[in-house]
């Protein structure tokens, strides 16, 4: 063997060498990194077989029936919340509808009062119509000084809009004391009709009657704008 051949022998053994060793380190680097996975697959697969098997029937239906349990009471807490919203709106709508019926109620009675209030001194007003054309000198003078001293007591407010003739009711006691007044058939300002009211509750006591015979409970005066 000459000596090129001497020194090619020797680099491929070299070489030869080297692979051997690399493939060596491989192999045994591969087979403890697929034993490690072996292992560790072996130990999942055992774990959730483990876990599987330590549930048994009888925990799982407990369960079942625990999450059923909690489905019905949670239904049945939202059907108790509905009905309670449901009974509270009905309450308030009743409440609604009483009250509206009793205002109704009041407007009427109101209402009906007014009328027999007005049908009275009506009544009250021709019966006095018929009385004072009956009316002796003593009643007539009696009347005349009362409607009299209501008349400088009245102070009429300017640029007042106002009927020519207003109707005053006075309710008196025997000794002139005024217990009412009631204006009827006038129409006008709030501001004029208060201003005759004034006049009559200021002229309280009244003239006092000269005679029993002569005195009334209740007189009718119809008011002029005095001048």
């Amino acid at each position: 063997m000459n000596k090129n051949s001497k020194k090619k022998y020797s680099i491929f053994l070299k070489v030869f060498l080297a692979h051997l060793i690399v493939i060596v380190l491989l192999d045994v680097n591969l087979s403890k990194i697929i034993e490690k996975d072996s292992k560790n697959f072996k130990l999942e697969n055992n774990a959730k077989f483990v876990n599987l098997k330590s549930i048994s029937l009888e925990e799982i239906e407990r369960k079942r029936k625990k999450l059923e349990a909690l489905k019905k009471k949670k239904l049945a807490e939202e059907k108790k919340k509905k009905l309670a919203e449901e009974k509270k709106q009905n309450e308030l709508e009743k409440l609604k509808q009483d009250e509206l019926k009793e205002l109704a109620n009041y407007e009427i009675n109101k209402l009906e009062k007014e009328l027999l209030e007005i049908e009275r001194i009506e009544s009250l007003i021709k019966l006095q119509n018929i009385r004072n054309a009956q009316l002796t000198d003593s009643e007539q003078r009696y009347i005349l000084t009362i409607k009299a001293k209501i008349e400088n007591n009245w102070l009429i407010p300017h640029n007042t809009k106002h009927d020519k003739i207003c109707t005053a009711i006075v309710n008196q006691l025997p000794s002139g004391k005024v217990t009412s007044v009631t204006i009827h058939g006038c129409k006008g300002d709030s501001i004029y009709i208060d201003s005759l009211v004034n006049a009559v509750w200021k002229s309280s006591p009244l003239p006092v009657a000269p005679d029993i015979e002569v005195f009334q409970e209740n007189i009718v005066l119809q008011f002029e704008e005095p001048n």
